[in-house]
């Protein structure tokens, strides 16, 4: 097959990275994979052995951008491809129009990586994204719960669409950073944007510090709201225990040096990072948002918060700290559904086999 990924810009988000991860085992199984970035100038290109070109769009005019949905369609065109898949954010918009107005026949898949109800603000709003949707030829949702939030939004998705989780990578012979602490170490790893309710983590993690100060929170990841956070950070007295590490391009082994992930995000598709933590054994306390609970299970690998309540999430990260052996056998449960269900390999398996049944209808 020949496939073009849309990604909207060459940035580090889970969007992006993964098209990038499922591409590169895509091309192993023999696949011919191209890459498009919406924005973003030609200079900057992700770290993967992919092939990368930018289509130069304008941003401030992506609704009425003709000349980069022209573009869009010659390149597809030209280089005739079986399948054009649209990766979250602005890609589906511009794939759309493009298909719309210049009729190329390449199958148009969207890939799904969020609840879009989350983001609909009003009735136009809704109907604006329901013509996108009826643009594409089949979506892929990253959970089932994200499909079925599409299928609400857009009934006749229910025929043209089906789950397709990310993946992550076995990350047993990764060494973890060393650390100059006997503290237990409590890990997220995200952008600091509302939607990831981090200000919620510190104000969790500064009452269970009231109970026992041998704790430390990790924080890896940057956005607009690192300066609030870090103010917060110091309103609530606890600098001293709250690291901001910022951007690291080897998170990985961050977390396998940390004891437990939190995340109490309002809105997610799965991410990534969760995916990661199991691999590397670490238990996850998280919110029921999402994808989230069908990876995070009750009493085996971590826990799903369904409120947003301190006491409900310390409750939690206390029960799991101050057990070894729930803490091991959660380990050992979470390396183990990684290793059954969420390899890359067998994720590329699986997207390659919905690609080739959409080409056969």
């Amino acid at each position: 097959m020949r496939i073009l990924q849309i990604i909207q810009k060459p940035q580090l988000r889970g969007a992006e990275i993964f098209a990038c991860q499922l591409s590169e085992e895509l091309k192993s199984l023999g696949h011919t994979i191209d890459f498009l970035y919406l924005f973003g100038n030609e200079n900057k290109k992700l770290e993967f052995d992919l092939n990368f070109q930018a289509l130069l769009a304008n941003q401030s005019k992506r609704f009425w951008d003709f000349k980069a949905y022209k573009k869009l369609a010659e390149l597809v065109q030209k280089e005739h491809y079986d399948i054009v898949q649209a990766n979250a954010g602005d890609t589906l918009k511009y794939a759309a129009i493009s298909k719309r107005l210049y009729n190329w026949k390449a199958k148009l898949v969207f890939r799904n990586a969020n609840k879009m109800s989350a983001f609909i603000q009003s009735k136009p709003h809704l109907w604006l994204n329901q013509f996108f949707l009826s643009q594409m030829d089949y979506s892929i949702s990253v959970s089932e719960n994200c499909r079925q939030d599409l299928i609400q939004l857009f009934p006749k998705a229910k025929d043209i669409s089906a789950t397709g989780t990310i993946g992550t990578f076995d990350f047993s012979d990764l060494k973890a950073i060393e650390k100059s602490t006997n503290n237990k170490i409590w890990i997220n790893v995200g952008s600091f944007v509302k939607e990831k309710n981090h200000s919620f983590l510190l104000e969790i993690f500064a009452e269970y510090l009231k109970e026992d100060k041998q704790n430390e929170l990790w924080l890896i990841g940057d956005g607009p709201l690192r300066n609030q956070l870090e103010e917060q950070a110091k309103h609530l007295d606890i600098t001293q225990k709250v690291k901001f590490w910022g951007y690291q391009s080897n998170a990985v082994a961050y977390i396998k040096a940390a004891d437990i992930m939190v995340m109490p995000s309002k809105i997610e598709g799965l991410p990534g990072v969760i995916l990661e933590a199991l691999s590397c054994g670490k238990p996850v306390i998280a919110s029921a948002v999402g994808g989230i609970p069908e990876v995070v299970h009750n009493d085996e690998n971590g826990y799903v918060i369904n409120e947003f309540d301190k006491a409900a999430y310390i409750s939690k990260i206390k029960k799991v700290l101050s057990d070894q052996g729930l803490r091991e056998k959660m380990s050992q449960n979470a390396q183990k559904l990684i290793q059954e269900e969420f390899l890359m390999p067998k994720i590329a398996k699986h997207f390659e086999s919905i690609y080739l049944d959409i080409l056969k209808a």
